[in-house]
């Protein structure tokens, strides 16, 4: 290698030393440039690190709140199907109740030859309660009969209250005031 570098003229040697000075030079500046781009890139990596992790609490807070707005949406929903087909309308007054009572009365078998009506708003006016009170005479199967009918009824219709007037041992006979109550939304 010492034969090849003396066979080389002053020029050579100059040109060929600057070219070694100039290389040095470059891969000090790239030493230098990719030691802080090793450096950025580190802070870059912990950055995304960071926001990766924002993001994830972003996201289960996102998909949370979207379940809950589907509950509300669903519940919603259901009142309003609550409203629609198991309250009363407040529209066709007593008559929806009357005629929903007369059916329950003659599906049961029970001839009810008075009923008598008490009104009620409750919950600030938004909903209404009407009691309607029968005198019932028959045996406990009629009763147990009606009781069934009035469960299994489509609207929210309830009793409210039994009173046994009269129970007679020897025909198996009750004297009973049944209180029902339907309900309406205004």
């Amino acid at each position: 290698m010492k034969e090849l570098f003396n066979r080389l003229t002053g020029t050579e040697k100059k040109t060929l030393a600057a070219l070694a000075a100039g290389t040095l030079a470059v891969l000090l500046v790239f030493l230098f440039v990719s030691l802080g781009a090793k450096r950025s890139y580190g802070r870059a990596r912990d950055a995304l690190a960071r926001l990766d992790a924002e993001y994830g609490k972003v996201l289960t807070s996102s998909t949370a709140s979207v379940a809950e707005a589907k509950r509300w949406e669903e519940a919603a929903r259901d009142l309003e199907d609550l409203k629609t087909k198991y309250f009363y309308d407040d529209a066709q007054g007593i008559m929806g109740l009357r005629r929903d009572l007369d059916r329950i009365f003659g599906e049961a078998g029970i001839r009810v030859s008075q009923i008598s009506y008490s009104y009620e708003d409750l919950e600030r006016g938004k909903f209404k309660r009407v009691v309607a009170s029968v005198d019932f005479r028959g045996p406990y199967a009629l009763l147990k009969r009606f009781l069934a009918i009035v469960e299994r009824f489509p609207k929210f219709l309830t009793v409210e209250k039994i009173d046994f007037l009269n129970t007679s041992s020897d025909t198996g006979s009750l004297e009973l005031k049944i209180e029902l109550a339907g309900y309406y939304e205004t």
